[in-house]
């Protein structure tokens, strides 16, 4: 019976997994029309150690568009934080059962990894036009303190969260910041203390799941 259930398990999983694939050159298209459909922008990621509520941006509609959409498709159930770089921000999506389409850059100037932005992560290698994933995200936990000096490059309101806020301004024009946390930071720092080995892999990695909010 255990096996029968483990089986059933797996074709569940490939099945979820085959229906939410997208054709490579239909991405676009096809999450364009989703997002015109589709216009929530507020979300809860609720995690073993508390909730944490999150505002998606209309100014990256691509990645709000997915995100919502596997929202929906029930696949961020059950999902865990598995990585956790000290410093700088805790990691999870859709391991193992990750998706293999990926998403265009929306890169906007006016979007910066300040603490508590919400990005989706990216294959370093053999990736030049420096594409998301679609389905591995990272909230920036902390990250650095800067100085005026550190900032010449940014205007004045973002300089201002950066002193004031920090966050990690070396992913900024390299991830894509598609959302920020209003509400649960501290769960979030909750998780970014947790305990590590391997450098950035969780001792034992909290589950969470996410929901649209109305």
């Amino acid at each position: 019976m255990k096996n029968l259930y483990f089986l059933f398990i797996v074709l569940f999983v490939s099945c979820q997994k085959e229906s939410l694939e997208i054709a490579q050159d239909k991405v676009e298209n096809t999450l364009k029309v989703y997002g015109k459909e589709n216009q929530e922008s507020k979300i809860m990621i609720t995690t073993s150690l508390g909730k944490i509520e999150i505002k998606l941006y209309n100014e990256t509609p691509l990645h709000r568009a997915n995100f919502i959409r596997l929202i929906k498709s029930g696949f961020y159930k059950e999902k865990d934080f598995y990585r956790i770089v000290k410093g700088v921000c805790i990691q999870g999506g859709g391991q193992p059962e990750k998706l293999s389409y990926l998403l265009p850059a929306e890169f906007n100037k006016n979007l910066v990894h300040k603490k508590g932005a919400l990005a989706m992560a990216r294959y370093m290698e053999n990736n030049p036009k420096k594409m998301s994933s679609a389905t591995e995200f990272f909230i920036i936990s902390k990250g650095k303190f800067y100085e005026d000096q550190d900032l010449k490059k940014y205007p004045e309101n973002l300089k201002k969260i950066y002193l004031e806020q920090g966050g990690e301004i070396l992913y900024d024009q390299e991830y894509t910041v598609f959302g920020e946390v209003v509400a649960g930071l501290d769960v979030v720092e909750k998780i970014a203390d947790l305990e590590v080995y391997e450098i950035d892999k969780t001792l034992k990695a909290p589950k969470f799941s996410i929901e649209i909010l109305k």
